[in-house]
């Protein structure tokens, strides 16, 4: 089996019934036991198993239904953006134009999130339709292919807290852990200062290559070319450049806060305690949608796809006050100190 078709699985994670995805999920494991990473840190009580293979349970209908919903309104936020330039005074269409920005780049971090799901086979756990689906509604649009970038993230899963772990190499060379904490503008000095090696880090990590490049440029000239063809090509270029401007300058920046607030590199030793949830309000609707910010349960079992991560989280934290409860890392406020025990 070829790494890039892989899907990191836990000790914990259910297997699916049929006996070819059973020998492909022992595969995993074995591959992860193979690697030199951290230990997990922390046990899943017999009573919360049930809880977690009815949690680990794939919906291609919601995921779909999810990334098409951001797709929509980046859509929604391009084409109005550029039909107030046509209809507005200039500065009413300016204002209009930088709250666009703004909320395209969060809808970015949206469509980044579900490519990630993609990546473990939560869309769909076993079919073509999972990586499909995903690269068109939300990979092309962002400069990735869901097989490229699984191809990076089994080796964060597998080598947490290791030299091979690209994501601590991210963090080591821009120091991302020392914008925990900051002052907000401490903190906008510090993301400015990161930024644009930053994001071209992140397209080199993801793997992002000519050809994916090609086939973003190809979905972007078939969507604005239909605008072009409704409207005029002078519309469709303004709708297509307020959507640029979101992606490379707003995307890059949530995208660096959400991934500084992930980990706790220096301080922790194991899975667990060196995974932070991150499940504030900015959190869930802005840095991290779609379920991101529940990392920790995600780095345990990333089997649960995310429609379903929250629920399980609030349900193990309920059963098990004393280990789960009482060690997770979280945060309620955006790159704050993080907090032990809920």
């Amino acid at each position: 089996m070829a790494e890039s078709e892989l899907v990191l699985l836990s000790p914990d994670d259910p297997v699916e019934d049929a006996p070819e995805a059973a020998g492909r999920a022992r595969t995993r494991l074995e591959l992860v036991r193979s690697r030199k990473g951290w230990a997990r840190g922390y046990q899943l009580p017999d009573a919360a198993r049930p809880v977690l293979k009815e949690a680990s349970r794939t919906s291609l209908a919601r995921a779909t239904m999810a990334a098409a919903g951001d797709l929509s309104a980046l859509l929604a936020l391009s084409l109005g953006a550029a039909a107030a330039h046509a209809a507005l005074p200039a500065g009413a269409a300016w204002a209009v134009t930088v709250l666009a920005v703004v909320v395209i780049g969060r809808f970015g971090r949206a469509q980044e999130c579900m490519v990630h799901e993609a990546s473990h086979r939560n869309w769909q756990r076993n079919g073509r339709l999972n990586d499909l689906l995903a690269n068109v509604l939300a990979g092309f649009p962002t400069a990735s292919q869901v097989g490229s970038y699984r191809r990076q993230h089994v080796i964060h899963h597998a080598h947490l807290g290791s030299a091979e772990d690209p994501d601590i190499q991210r963090y080591e060379e821009f120091k991302l852990e020392e914008l925990t904490g900051c002052r907000r503008w401490e903190l906008v000095k510090g993301v400015a200062k990161r930024l644009p090696r930053y994001n071209w880090g992140w397209y080199t990590t993801i793997g992002t290559n000519p050809v994916t490049l090609a086939l973003t440029g190809g979905w972007f000239l078939a969507v604005f070319g239909i605008v072009a063809v409704v409207a005029s090509p002078g519309f469709a270029v303004v709708a297509w450049a307020h959507w640029l401007a979101g992606y490379a300058l707003v995307l890059p920046t949530i995208r660096m806060i959400g991934e500084a607030g992930e980990h706790r590199y220096l301080a922790g030793d194991t899975v667990f305690n060196a995974t932070i949830s991150n499940i504030g309000w900015a959190h869930r609707w802005i840095v991290h949608p779609h379920g991101d910010g529940f990392h920790t349960l995600h780095h345990l079992w990333s089997s649960v796809p995310h429609h379903q991560i929250r629920g399980m989280h609030e349900v193990l934290a309920g059963m098990d006050t004393e280990s789960y409860a009482a060690g997770i890392y979280w945060r309620d406020k955006v790159l704050e100190t993080p907090r032990l025990g809920l």
